[in-house]
């Protein structure tokens, strides 16, 4: 049961999650899914889930496998899973996103000293030349002068854009639980029991889990 729930759970986060990042590939995806499945199982082996999720049920005196108890059952265990497999995605995808994006200002910034380093030159060879003597020569290195001027400005104007994109964890953040909580909850709600009766059809009722418990092996 923790098995299933853990892949479809990682399956529909991590997809979810790298789309609202705005910075979607499939291999920032697939990473993604293996660490929030990962965190998925660890979660469930670390907290008693059928237990925690049995005793709210039975405290609220709800039926086992009925709407309500189903309804409870999916909200707990969502509460605990979704906000850390939807932080942990958002942190890889930013980290991600964030370090392709300076990666493109450090190569930038690498062409902008070198004209930069080009234009000081220009400027000192002009400074040497005799204008009234030489005015073809004036003119070409003028014109290289705004030339480098130009693709200085261009380049710094890129710079910015690339420090303007870079993407803010904590809007990243709060996003995708916006998008992710909804929707997981909804998810859980959905498979939860189809995956419980699949289980019980196969292998018979689960030995000490309720039947309206959340994903865990244990």
């Amino acid at each position: 049961m923790g098995l299933l729930m853990g892949v479809t759970l990682s399956f529909v986060m991590s997809l979810v999650g790298t789309l609202t990042s705005g910075h979607f590939s499939v291999g920032s995806w697939l990473i993604s899914f293996l660490i929030s499945f990962v965190i998925s199982i660890v979660i469930s082996l670390i907290i008693p889930m059928p237990k925690l999720e049995a005793a709210a049920c039975a405290k609220m005196k709800l039926k086992p496998d009925s709407f309500p108890a189903n309804a409870l059952s999916a909200l707990i265990s969502n509460t605990i899973y979704t906000p850390i497999m939807s932080i942990v995605m958002v942190l890889i995808m930013v980290g991600s996103a964030g370090a392709g994006i300076q990666n493109g200002i450090n190569a930038l910034d690498k062409q902008i000293e070198a004209a930069a380093a080009e234009l000081s030159s220009v400027q000192a060879e002009l400074s040497q030349t005799d204008t009234a003597a030489d005015p073809q020569k004036t003119g070409e290195l003028n014109a290289r002068i705004g030339e480098l001027n130009g693709k200085i400005a261009e380049m710094n104007g890129q710079k910015s854009g690339m420090e303007a994109a870079k993407p803010q964890i904590g809007t990243s953040i709060l996003i995708s639980l916006l998008w992710c909580y909804p929707i997981g909850y909804v998810v859980i709600l959905i498979v939860q029991p189809i995956y419980i009766k699949m289980l019980m059809k196969k292998f018979g009722p689960p030995q000490g889990v309720p039947r309206n418990g959340p994903p865990s092996d244990r």
